[in-house]
């Protein structure tokens, strides 16, 4: 789509040290540390709008550089997961027939912040600023499935090549309205938008909220010492 002939290159990890090779999932915990999902989602629609103006993006030309580069590293670590069996992975959501429906509005599924381990409640305004609300209901059960649909749309090259033509213009007064390349900007959008939550969802639930939890458990183990 952007680049004819293939380089041996393309689908290679550029971005990725030797330790986030090893460890992928490391990578995902690390950009919703730098991000949380609802700002991330926000950066995104900000820089794919001002590649359809011809002003510079409102954001700074240094906090979207470090988004691009982030989002080009989460790229490269979801492209390494995918090749993985994830089939046992904590962050899928497996229903029997015999159990009572999901309650998909559980915070417990989307949403993990240290204050809620000590007690503080969840305002209803940031759990709705956390659901996922592009996924599917099968993609929410197991954001994994979005992992593949991502990269069958467009290859790990191609996204890279996609990334670096938007920071370009999200600095620029080019839009991709000038350019000659094909661009789908609606699907552009709502994969990279599925990825940022599919992601997040995995993060919440095989790292972030585990570890709130053994908080909230060495906190109750000291309340009963005391």
């Amino acid at each position: 789509m952007y680049f004819t002939t293939p380089r041996a290159w393309d689908n290679l990890p550029l971005r990725l040290t030797t330790e986030e090779i090893r460890d992928p999932h490391e990578v995902i915990h690390e950009y919703y540390s730098a991000h949380d999902m609802p700002r991330a989602r926000q950066i995104l629609n900000k820089w794919l709008c001002s590649t359809s103006k011809e002003k510079p993006s409102k954001l700074s030309a240094s906090g979207l550089q470090f988004f691009y580069e982030r989002t080009e590293s989460l790229i490269e670590a979801a492209y390494l997961i995918e090749q993985l069996d994830n089939s046992d992975r904590k962050a899928i959501i497996i229903q029997s027939d015999d159990e009572e429906e999901i309650d998909l509005m559980n915070p417990r599924l989307f949403c993990a912040w240290i204050r809620q381990s000590k007690g503080e409640a969840i305002t209803y305004r940031e759990v709705w600023d956390n659901f996922p609300r592009s996924l599917a209901y099968k993609e929410f059960l197991d954001p994994y499935q979005v992992l593949g649909k991502f990269f069958s749309f467009l290859t790990l090259g191609e996204w890279r090549e996609l990334l670096r033509e938007l920071f370009s213009m999200g600095i620029s007064r080019r839009t991709f309205l000038d350019e000659t390349l094909d661009f789908d900007m609606l699907g552009i959008k709502r994969h990279l938008e599925k990825l940022i939550e599919a992601c997040h969802l995995i993060d919440v639930r095989e790292h972030r909220q585990a570890f709130y939890d053994e908080v909230v458990r060495e906190a109750d183990e000291k309340k009963s010492e005391a």
